[in-house]
């Protein structure tokens, strides 16, 4: 496929913009895929490799090797604000390139670490890369793109990043069964290596000329602590239990934290974290909506493979290849985002909601306890994929529209610390409904399911507050 191909006349029937200009565009849309393919990539390969961790640090107690995952989704979250901001502050291009250097060289101390404290100190710094990385991806499309493009930008970049969710488990798998669990780490290096070696090439450097001064760093230190501990706290809980002392202790030092960091941003000459962002209503609504997707999501990622394996006693094979079928399901972005161009965003989300919905709706109705893909499970997943791929990327340009091009990084990273946090309750809430492997059945997955669906309907009914734009009419 060529980048006219990808193109096309304007939607609105407007002077084509120059071609030159939309050629270097495409470029730089691929060289930031290629950086968030690798942190999805890594993060699917990850967590198939570590039932092969386990068997080779044999003394050490899951509880602790679970730090491999659990540190890195702590420091991604955690330090999104802060790279959104020193990103906004030196700019968006040098904070993209060092979190890509940085993830490729951690991920070969990892695939080398020769025992747990390494490995998990490793990952906590890849965590460190990935926010970086995230944090100023979609700052450095957009501005690339004119207005009238810029849905169809982020629904190939969420296309790609949905390819890495699919290939991850299955590439991790080959590695795996090949040579052993530390080659998966080092899937993503050849990426890391190409996103910044062409990102100095081709890359446009972009920062907000207004954000002058130091970076507050009390509330950096009380912001980041606050985030660590929330998502510490909904980490642990189902590990831990929600009342024992050391999460008890977390969550109640994270309210006082995150009191003090509101605090703090209304009083800071340059905040951490722009509270204005949130009376512009289109930020604030398409957060909220998001606040039930990527709740459902998380969820759906987790226990899609648990029902598959544990209750219909397929392989793991099988289980991966379902989540991998939702994911390629998710492959729309690319049309959808391009008609949202034309229609605007209310009408995807309300639309891709409701259809995802319906889907965990199917499930509910007609799946039962003997194994069964190929009819009501199927078809749910195909609905679920393809509703989940309407919303997932659409809602990320329905936040950031309208807001100044000086303030994306800032913003893109409130919007996924807030994307990260959910998403860990969604997590912690569907495992408290499944309860022991033991107790696992049909009905117990049911519950996951209205959960799924429930953070689906409330995305579409929570978008309908979004402002009516000129293409809604």
């Amino acid at each position: 496929m060529t980048l006219d191909a990808l193109d096309p006349s304007p939607p609105d029937g407007g002077t084509p913009p120059d071609r030159q200009a939309m050629r270097a565009a495409w470029v730089a849309l691929a060289v930031v895929s290629a950086g968030t393919f690798g942190i999805i990539l890594d993060t699917m390969a990850a967590n198939v490799a570590f039932p092969f961790i386990e068997r080779d640090f044999v003394d050490t107690p899951r509880s602790t090797l679970a730090w491999v995952s659990s540190g890195n989704a702590i420091a991604s979250a955690a330090l999104l604000l802060v790279a959104g901001r020193l990103a906004d502050r030196y700019g968006r291009r040098r904070v993209f390139l060092l979190g890509a250097a940085l993830f490729g060289l951690v991920s070969v101390v990892a695939a080398a670490a020769p025992n747990p404290a390494v490995l998990i100190g490793a990952r906590v710094v890849q965590g460190g890369g990935a926010a970086m990385i995230t944090s100023t991806a979609i700052a450095l499309i957009l501005p690339e793109f004119p207005a009238n493009r810029r849905g169809l930008a982020i629904g190939v970049w969420g296309t790609i990043s949905s390819a890495g969710a699919a290939a991850g488990p299955t590439l991790g798998a080959v590695a795996i069964e090949s040579i052993g669990w530390r080659p998966a780490f080092l899937l993503n290096v050849p990426l890391a290596a190409a996103t910044l070696v062409l990102g100095r090439r081709y890359l446009r450097e972009h920062r907000d000329p207004n954000a002058t001064g130091r970076i507050d760093l009390v509330g950096t230190v009380v912001g980041t602590a606050a985030i660590a501990l929330v998502t510490f706290s909904i980490l642990q809980g189902p590990r831990w239990g929600w009342t024992s002392r050391g999460v008890l202790v977390s969550a109640a030092a994270a309210v006082v934290l995150t009191g003090l960091f509101l605090e703090r941003c209304l009083r800071a000459a340059a905040p951490l974290v722009d509270l204005g962002l949130f009376r512009h209503r289109r930020f604030a609504v398409a957060n909220l909506s998001q606040a039930g997707t990527q709740m459902a999501i998380m969820a759906w990622f987790l226990t899609t493979p648990l029902f598959l394996v544990n209750v219909w006693g397929y392989s793991a094979l099988v289980g991966g290849t379902a989540v991998a079928v939702g994911m390629v399901a998710s492959f729309v972005s690319i049309p959808v985002g391009r008609w949202s161009d034309s229609h605007g965003y209310r009408t995807v989300l309300v639309a891709g909601g409701l259809l995802s919905a319906g889907g965990m709706g199917i499930w509910v109705a007609g799946v039962g306890a003997g194994p069964d893909l190929w009819t009501w499970y199927a078809a749910g997943l195909l609905a679920f994929g393809v509703g989940a791929g309407m919303v997932g990327i659409v809602v990320t340009n329905a936040a950031l529209a309208g807001l100044p091009e000086t303030s994306l990084a800032g913003a893109n990273a409130v919007f996924q610390t807030i994307r990260r946090l959910v998403g860990a309750i969604g997590v912690a809430i569907a495992v408290a409904l499944l309860g022991d492997r033991s107790t696992e059945s049909v009905a117990s997955f049911r519950h996951v399911w209205l959960l799924i669906g429930g953070g689906y309907l409330f995305s579409a009914l929570a978008i309908l507050a979004y402002p009516k734009q000129e293409r809604d009419c």
